[in-house]
């Protein structure tokens, strides 16, 4: 044992499995080209160290050194690292074991950014997409640490009438269809709760990957047609305008409301299709109060935009009140309809998809501890 390991106490060290775990349950992290860090208030007057060195990081030896160049690292700079959190430490893959003196500056680094964002309340992410589908959306922004709240400021509702529905649902069942299109998830679930999952022989298209993973729920199948970059109508309809030129005909399954663009394309293009409203989007009104307060205060963050007609639903709620908080959006699209609506959003997603608004608020959230 060196003099190093010697001094590195007992009480200095996470020893057990429970509090290893409370770390990770945590979900405060940094990392660098070098180390990860995970760390947990400890209610001590100290610090204490944890090591989680896997098998993929090298063979027994590697791990070896890596965990006295750790330990060491810890024991010269635990002065200056923050007191009262526990921490652990694991090294990055497929990077060469490093000094102590680098592994102090991580070390240093590391715990000085995740003390300072834990030292500060948590940013503030406003939902308001439809109920359902906000507290799905919760869990993700929610494990990078955000703080969300949810406001629907649509209600997702089945259409007042069936009869275009179930009228449609019988051509389909007699072959007069070629092609049956999704715009939404929404969409896939209203049609397939009233058609049931034993679908004839068609071909189906959506508009991105989050409504092709709700039709696999419901009937097992995926889409033949997912647009690859573009998870928008317009995506889907360049998609299919070769099938359109050959006249195929698409019954579209859509909103009560929303832009015409996969029939005027499709149609153009020599297509034949046929629009029903399976399901209605309706505007709540009037705003959750205590919401509405910390809109108006400022103390909102971020408010993540996932369509169009969201975007005319939040402004019609909150007014100039959104003026206080940052707008994401999720598509050039919904970028435009809050632009013409005078709300121009902050960022707008790097992909059409939620995922693509947690990684905008995750950036976000990066940028503001930089």
């Amino acid at each position: 044992m060196t003099k190093g390991e010697h001094h590195f106490s007992k009480f200095l060290r996470l020893r057990s499995t429970g509090q290893f775990q409370r770390v990770f349950a945590a979900r405060n992290s940094a990392a660098d080209h070098t180390l990860i860090v995970f760390a947990a208030s400890n209610e001590l007057p100290h610090c204490r160290l944890g090591l989680s060195v896997s098998k993929k990081v090298g063979n027994a030896v590697v791990r070896n050194r890596w965990k006295r160049l750790i330990r060491e690292a810890f024991r010269k700079s635990k002065s200056e690292l923050p007191s009262g959190f526990d921490f652990v430490v694991l090294p990055q893959r497929n990077v060469d074991v490093r000094t102590v003196k680098h592994l102090e500056q991580s070390l240093k680094s590391l715990t000085a950014k995740i003390t300072k964002r834990t030292a500060r309340p948590a940013p503030t992410v406003l939902l308001v997409r439809p109920e359902h589908q906000a507290e799905a959306s919760k869990i993700p922004l929610e494990a990078l640490g955000f703080r969300v709240l949810l406001q629907p400021v649509i209600d997702i509702l089945p259409p007042e009438s069936w009869q275009e529905t179930d009228d449609a649902i019988q051509q389909l069942r007699h072959g007069k269809f070629d092609w049956l299109l999704f715009s939404s998830s929404n969409g896939v679930r209203f049609f397939f709760d009233r058609f049931g999952n034993a679908l004839p022989d068609i071909q189906l298209a959506v508009v991105g990957s989050s409504t092709d993973a709700t039709l696999h729920q419901h009937i097992g199948r995926h889409a033949d047609v997912v647009p690859e970059k573009t998870f928008t109508a317009e995506g889907v309809a360049e998609t299919l305008l070769a099938e359109a030129k050959q006249g195929k005909r698409f019954l579209h399954c859509r909103a009560s409301r929303g832009r015409d663009v996969l029939k005027r394309s499709l149609t153009e293009a020599g297509g034949s299709v046929t629009e029903i409203a399976v399901y209605r989007s309706v505007d709540r009104i009037h705003a959750d109060p205590l919401i509405l307060e910390s809109m108006q205060r400022g103390n909102i963050n971020f408010v993540a935009v996932t369509s169009s007609a969201i975007a005319q639903s939040l402004v019609n709620m909150f007014g100039n009140a959104l003026r206080q908080t940052r707008l994401v959006s999720i598509s050039p699209i919904t970028t435009k309809a809050l632009c013409d609506l005078g709300f121009p959003p902050h960022r707008e997603a790097s992909e059409a998809s939620f995922a693509g608004i947690i990684a905008a608020l995750a950036k976000l959230f990066g940028e503001r501890d930089a």
